[in-house]
């Protein structure tokens, strides 16, 4: 069978013989039939660069088939699979097509909604196919899993063809691919966790049990859309090490947002080495992922060494990401390359943004409003520098240097006292304080801890998000800020006096570890990052009694226990609920601590409302393009909350099935990265806008989107609009397309010959598309293709 399809091959990096300078290897081209171009680039130590000319190799068959499938479609649509089977032996030949049938989708017959009685040989056809040609067959599909579906099409040369076909001696001839297909629920995804971080010695011997859940979804949902799990690991970094590279259900297109793919990489890679867990191919999966986010973020640096959320299409570098950059290059310079000249000319463009009061100036914008102090606190000076300085020092500054001098001179001047303490900043000055061994470290973080809120839950620090709002305890709108306060603190615990400070360590890890998500990593961004980095350290100072533990699951028709031990703790272990509302169960026997987690998954289709964002969608036929497969999708939005701008934010579109948008369109709507949109990606079905800040005007896209494939029974589409570092700031909306009727009525068949069309009456007038757009184009003006296209569209 052919599985392996990718769009590139061979990204690897070689080392040469030194005495021939060649290099010769074994390798599996992949399953795809094409031609595969590349040369090569090769760097010597004192000849360097040299580039070759380029090579080809081509893969092929003259007997195969090949599938043609939307990258992801929803639970219920009827998706056409376009089966191709190409010949090019020297002769014609009769050939059975199979799609093998699977519980995972229904395949249907040529029309009609139901499914096929016999599964077995519902997909399979006989066609035969001439020499040096190729013929298709189209087979409908109905998924009924969510996930990856795999299609297993298989291609016989079929002996007992009914009809002339070929010569009489038939050539056995076999060809098989599986290819897998996205298949996704409608309407919005949502999640729902609970997450305790365990150990033996906390457990109260008079409880039952160590820990009770009523995991469920709410009324409403999308049927059959829920779905529940629960994960036990025996390491606080177990669930980032399984999901490197896929930490927070959000997008990574700016210089910041792609960190979280390199800088974690760091801290667990500390982590393992200090703790001995390691093994090779796991660092190698981390070196990988600091490579590749250490390339991309060079995108974003500016000439000047500095760097911004999109790079040069902004007007200058950022003060507070090219401080992020600095100290996560520098700290990853035992792992991969760095280049030391271009991280030199960053940390020099740091320095230099130093004042005469020794704070550093804030340059460019700023996408975090944390790092401005939050809404609640205000813009301080002392903020931002806390964060360089503590920068700087952790790229390897000494703490005497005159930067980090200055620097602290800039922090003792802002020190704030009484009611006027404010925990993020006095978390940051405290983290900066205590890299640097200095004695107010330990006065800066009496002060924190006096802002501490001391709960079940653990220990934490109420923080208001920028609506002013509250979050207390475990709830799971908790601001993302709080988390990083908490990281901060853990950090300075364990550097100052990590015995000293061993309860108040452990209660914050517990309530940190309570705001995971479900995939091992937070919130956002920058919390996902202080906090990661934070476990990694604390982990690192526990010398606990070696891990032994039996973790039971238990819940109605569920009973499953877990071994968790010194070898096997950074393994995460799963059972399925079986279904939800279920009460679940843990308890658990030995010694040692241990990270269990709940996650209920499910998707609604109604949209909540949203006090911080007001959207609109309309959805048009696109007749500048002379065809009714052409529609147009406009969204609109602003802000509405008192502080009048949001952080960044991210307009996202989930197109309707079988549809794909017009590039030139997208590319239009960002122009030259310039203005207030600054970028757009497309993933799969899903059109990204990255934003610089919504304000209280409205701010519009629109773009055309073209059918591709036609789908039957098509779910709506959706927009999200959300505040990427305040992500509980959301609003959603679904919308549809205009219907076929609703283009087709522009054309008219001709009563005496059915199959003419022929333009309407030439004064029946033309309505607008919407309110304030043009007209659509009259009829006479249509191109001849148009109404050819219309003809072929036709039932």
């Amino acid at each position: 069978s052919r599985v392996y399809f990718p769009e590139t091959w061979l990204w690897e990096l070689m080392s040469l013989d030194s005495e021939t300078g060649s290099l010769v290897q074994d390798l599996t081209l992949p399953d795809t039939i094409t031609e595969w171009v590349g040369r090569a680039v090769c760097v010597h130590p004192t000849k360097g660069l040299g580039i070759s000319g380029t090579t080809s190799i081509t893969t092929f068959t003259p007997f195969f088939v090949d599938l043609t499938v939307l990258p992801s479609v929803k639970k219920g649509e009827i998706m056409p699979i376009i089966i191709s089977i190409f010949n090019y032996e020297k002769a014609s030949l009769p050939v059975r097509v199979s799609l093998e049938a699977s519980p995972d989708y229904e395949i249907l017959g040529a029309e009609g909604t139901e499914a096929a009685p016999d599964q077995a040989q519902a997909g399979v056809r006989s066609v035969c196919v001439p020499t040096n040609d190729k013929q298709t067959i189209t087979v409908r599909v109905r998924p009924m899993a969510v996930g990856d579906v795999n299609l297993t099409v298989s291609a016989v040369v079929d002996a007992g063809f009914p009809e002339e076909c070929g010569p009489e001696v038939i050539i056995n001839k076999v060809d098989r691919i599986i290819s897998p297909i996205k298949v996704e629920y409608e309407g919005f995804p949502r999640e729902k966790t609970w997450t305790k971080y365990i150990c033996t010695a906390d457990l109260n011997e008079n409880a039952e049990f160590a820990e009770e859940w009523h995991m469920e979804a709410p009324v409403g949902i999308v049927p059959e859309s829920e779905r529940a799990w629960v994960t036990v690991v025996g390491d606080l970094l177990g669930p980032t090490l399984e999901n490197l590279g896929n930490l927070i259900k959000m997008p990574y297109g700016c210089g910041e947002q792609n960190m979280l793919n390199f800088a974690p990489n760091i801290y667990v890679h500390q982590y393992l080495t200090a703790s001995g867990q390691g093994n090779d191919a796991v660092y190698e999966k981390l070196k990988k992922f600091m490579r590749s986010g250490y390339q991309r973020e060079l995108n974003y640096k500016h000439s000047d060494g500095s760097y911004s959320a999109f790079g040069e299409s902004d007007d200058s570098g950022s003060t507070w990401l090219t401080a992020f950059v600095v100290k996560s290059f520098a700290q990853a310079r035992p792992y991969i390359s760095i280049d030391a000249t271009l991280l030199d000319m960053s940390t020099e463009w740091l320095v230099r943004r130093q004042l005469e009061n020794g704070c550093f100036q804030s340059v460019g914008k700023v996408l975090h409003k944390g790092m401005k102090g939050g809404a609640a606190e205000g813009a301080s000076p002392g903020v931002l520098t806390s964060y360089v300085m503590a920068a700087l020092l952790e790229a390897g500054q000494s703490p005497g240097s005159e930067a980090i001098s200055n620097a602290v001179y800039c922090l003792q001047a802002t020190t704030k006292t009484g009611a006027n303490i404010k925990p993020y900043e006095t978390a940051l000055k405290t983290y900066a304080y205590s890299l640097a061994r200095l004695p107010e470290a330990l006065t800066t973080l009496n002060d924190l801890l006096s802002l501490a809120v001391d709960s079940p839950e653990g220990l934490y620090w109420d923080v208001p998000n920028s609506q002013g709002s509250h979050h207390r305890g475990s709830d799971s709108n908790v601001n993302p800020v709080s988390v990083e306060i908490a990281g901060y603190a853990l950090m300075s615990m364990m550097m100052l006096d990590p015995e000293a400070y061993s309860t108040a360590g452990h209660r914050i890890v517990k309530w940190i570890s309570e705001q995971r998500n479900s995939q091992g990593g937070f919130i956002s961004t920058q919390d996902t990052v202080v906090a990661l980095q934070a476990l990694a350290l604390y982990e690192s100072h526990q010398t606990q009694e070696p891990l032994d533990l039996m973790v039971s699951v238990i819940g109605d028709q569920l009973s499953e226990t877990f071994k968790v031990t010194e070898s096997n703790k950074l393994l995460t272990q799963r059972v399925e609920v079986p279904t939800v509302p279920m009460n679940i169960m843990i308890d658990m026997a030995g010694t040692g601590c241990t990270l269990v987690q709940g996650v209920v998954r499910y998707n609604v289709k109604d949209p909540e409302p949203s006090e911080a964002f007001k959207i609109s969608v309309t959805t048009s036929n696109d007749y500048s393009r002379n065809s009714c497969k052409s529609k147009k999708i406009r969204t609109c939005a602003s802000y509405l909350l008192n502080d009048l701008a949001s952080n960044m934010a991210v307009i996202e579109v989930t197109l309707v099935s079988g549809y794909i948008p017009e590039k030139s369109d997208l590319k239009r709507v960002v122009g030259y990265g310039t203005g207030i949109i600054k970028r757009y990606e497309v993933d799969g079905s899903k059109v990204l806008f990255y934003v610089d800040q919504f304000t209280e005007q409205e701010t519009c896209v629109e773009f055309g989107v073209l059918k591709e494939v036609a789908v039957e029974n098509p779910k709506d589409g959706t927009v999200k609009v959300y505040d990427y570092y305040e992500p509980e700031f959301a609003v959603s909306e679904t919308y549809t397309l205009p219907r076929r009727f609703d283009c087709d009525r522009r054309f008219t068949i001709d009563e005496i010959f059915g199959d003419d069309i022929i333009p309407p009456p030439p004064l029946e007038p033309v309505p607008l598309l919407e309110e304030g757009a043009p007209p659509a184009i009259p009829l006479p003006q249509l191109a001849v293709d148009e109404l050819v296209d219309a003809l072929d569209d036709l039932p």
